[in-house]
């Protein structure tokens, strides 16, 4: 085990021994509790302290877990209750439509997905919750970046570049804007095999009160059953679904956090 590697275990359990203790802990308390010397506790500690997953009471001198844990335990707690919430509207989407149906946030520069419904047919489309994917060529990317400012857009393809995954892929940025403007017209966004050859997809974003985008919901299928002729007829079922989901969320909604 590299010396890195057995920094980063022993830090997590560090992190783990204060959760788990449910109060503060001394220097010495959790060198009994790891079994490692105190300098060794003493020096990750520094480390988790500067970057605010560990807090040092300055009176005390004990460590208890810090801000940033707290704020990756809520932005969990919210997207399982945003899953929770949704997860109803997926399955009527796959009884609908009789594809796969997901849902994403934006990840940085990326989509990611955060749970799908499966139909019970043989053929099905699998998008792992966690995965990620590139926005340039998936319906929830284009569905986040029709909604950013073009400003951010730009800076984004600057980052990322307009790498090619298939050869329907958009690589060119004028093409992929005028894209993007379609999106914002027609209210839902396409992947017509721009990711996966043989793979059609579909998404409209759920928008909070002020009209921001905080998460896509939409469908994924085969071509052969989800066919150009559908994309009418699936495109109307992805709206009508995002709408009344976003309705139903802004009678109690999700915190602006969730979506950022």
């Amino acid at each position: 085990m590299s010396e890195n590697v057995q920094s980063v275990e022993r830090a997590l359990d560090i992190i783990n021994t204060i959760v788990a203790a449910n109060r503060s802990l001394s220097v010495g308390e959790l060198s009994q509790a790891m079994c490692l010397a105190p300098s060794t506790i003493h020096r990750i500690l520094q480390t988790l302290t500067v970057k605010n997953y560990v807090f040092q009471d300055p009176q005390t001198k004990r460590y208890d877990i810090g801000p940033e844990i707290v704020d990756i335990s809520s932005a969990l707690y919210l997207r399982y209750d945003l899953v929770r919430r949704v997860r109803p509207y997926l399955q009527e989407l796959v009884e609908l439509t009789g594809e796969t149906a997901h849902i994403a946030q934006l990840y940085g520069t990326t989509a990611m997905y955060l749970s799908q419904a499966e139909p019970l047919s043989m053929v099905r489309m699998f998008t792992t919750p966690g995965s990620i994917a590139p926005l340039h060529c998936s319906d929830v990317g284009k569905v986040f970046l029709a909604d950013l400012p073009t400003a951010r857009v730009d800076e984004i393809i600057r980052k990322t570049g307009l790498p090619a995954r298939t050869p329907k892929t958009i690589t060119d940025e004028p093409a992929l804007l005028s894209e993007l403007e379609c999106v914002r017209v027609q209210g839902y966004a396409l992947d017509d095999q721009e990711r996966e050859m043989g793979v059609r997809c579909l998404s409209a974003g759920l928008l909070n009160g002020a009209g921001k985008v905080i998460a896509a919901i939409g469908v994924a299928g085969p071509t052969s059953r989800l066919s150009r002729e559908r994309i009418g007829e699936v495109s109307a079922a992805v709206v009508d679904m995002a709408q009344r989901c976003a309705d139903e969320l802004m009678r109690q909604p999700i915190p602006e956090s969730v979506g950022d």
